[in-house]
């Protein structure tokens, strides 16, 4: 497929749909299940930034905080997270990352390692760079 600015978006999407099928498969495969793809955010952001409240997780992931106490219950359920009522002020709950999330942890950034190795399969250090270069500035023009 010829990319121009006709179709970028829609490649953009194809590009995300792709990483995330790769990533079910992979999910998959070492037999995790009840995770999605679009947790991945949500547990990165904890494992790095965490314990955080749900307003900070939702405003670091660009996520409406509807979208994220969604995520949040569902990951609570699964047992890879736990809400725990902040001490200094009763209306917030920290966020953490459970042991069990911990101990996926080296999975899925493995799993991660491999979709970035494929996603940049047969390009030079520069154009990765370019590319990285690129896109920072579209994403500020946003």
């Amino acid at each position: 497929m010829q990319i121009s600015e006709a179709n970028f978006l829609y490649t953009l999407t194809s590009i995300r749909q792709r990483l995330f099928a790769f990533l079910r498969r992979e999910l998959s495969k070492k037999g995790i299940d009840g995770l999605a793809p679009s947790h991945g955010d949500i547990l990165f952001v904890l494992d790095r930034k965490g314990p955080i409240t749900m307003q900070d997780l939702a405003r670091r992931t660009l996520k409406d905080k509807s979208t994220v106490s969604t995520v949040i219950n569902r990951l609570e359920a699964l047992g890879y997270i736990v809400k725990e009522k902040d001490a200094a002020d009763g209306r917030y709950a920290n966020l953490t990352l459970t042991p069990k999330a911990d101990r996926l942890r080296p999975v899925l950034y493995g799993i991660s390692k491999k979709m970035n190795a494929k996603l940049f399969e047969g390009f030079t250090e520069d154009e990765k760079q370019t590319l990285f270069r690129l896109m920072e500035k579209m994403y500020g023009n946003l």
